[in-house]
């Protein structure tokens, strides 16, 4: 019973993977299901991806702005 299964098992896995590497078929999957989802999740995590980018862009000014801040105190301190 359990050799039985295994080869039921075997075959339908080897179907599979015949099916799956035709070219037609991969072509489906990348086409009815690969890119819709990546576009989905994209679409999706746009507004945090700019938001982010805003975040790091105004930490970056702040930083430059306090490295000038620190070198005019210095150079008056002096």
């Amino acid at each position: 019973m359990n050799s039985l299964k295994n080869n039921f098992l075997n075959e339908i896995i080897d179907i599979l993977i015949s099916e799956i590497s035709k070219d037609d078929t991969k072509k489906k999957i990348n086409t009815y299901i690969i890119e819709p989802s990546f576009t989905y999740i994209f679409d999706r995590i746009y507004p945090f991806l700019i938001l982010t980018f805003i975040i790091f862009i105004l930490i970056f000014l702040m930083a430059i702005i306090i490295i000038i801040i620190l070198i005019r105190n210095y150079k008056y301190s002096l």
